[in-house]
């Protein structure tokens, strides 16, 4: 299999049920709550999903080592896709946010597709919070110059005649 032949993974590729289930298990739930349930698998727990969507809130998608993923605010990451483009956290409850996909996702994974899994990554143009995104770096603004170096000032002696200085010269109380 040639690397480009490799998909990047989406949520409903990457979550599947534990293999003590029918492979079709989860068939019916929808890819963002598939997170949910693979959760529950892995913590031997029970967990609800939010209700409702939280308004106004967007969270940037991006290709991390070639699968789609979401950062939460509280540090956690889950897989994602294009085809439900919703959020929310089983780690600390985040309810359910906005994806913010590529206009064109297929674009963004063809763009990938030809590097290694490992170095299959894309971010949102718009997207500035991410934390391991390639940055140009930031030119020097004084490269080629020297800042002076302040001189430090003589010492001044103090005056003998000085009301707050007492009979040894120290501050008088």
């Amino acid at each position: 299999m040639r690397i480009k032949d490799t998909p990047v993974r989406r949520a409903q590729h990457f979550y599947t049920p534990s293999p003590d289930q029918r492979p079709d298990a989860w068939d019916l739930v929808p890819p963002a709550e598939r997170a949910w349930r693979w959760y529950e698998q892995q913590v031997q727990r029970r967990v609800t999903p939010p209700a409702g969507m939280l308004l106004g809130a967007g969270i940037y998608a991006r290709i991390n080592h070639g699968r789609w993923v979401a950062d939460c605010p509280c540090g956690s990451a889950q897989v994602v896709t294009p085809d439900d483009p919703r959020f929310a956290c089983p780690e600390c409850g985040y309810g359910w946010a906005r994806l913010i996909f590529p206009a064109q996702p297929a674009a963004a994974e063809e763009e990938v597709s030809a590097r290694p899994p490992h170095e299959r990554n894309w971010w949102h143009a718009d997207d500035e919070t991410a934390w391991d995104r390639r940055r140009p770096p930031v030119p020097d603004k004084g490269a080629g110059r020297q800042d002076p170096v302040p001189e430090e000032p003589a010492p001044v002696e103090p005056d003998p005649k000085d009301p707050l200085l007492d009979a040894k010269g120290g501050p008088g109380r």
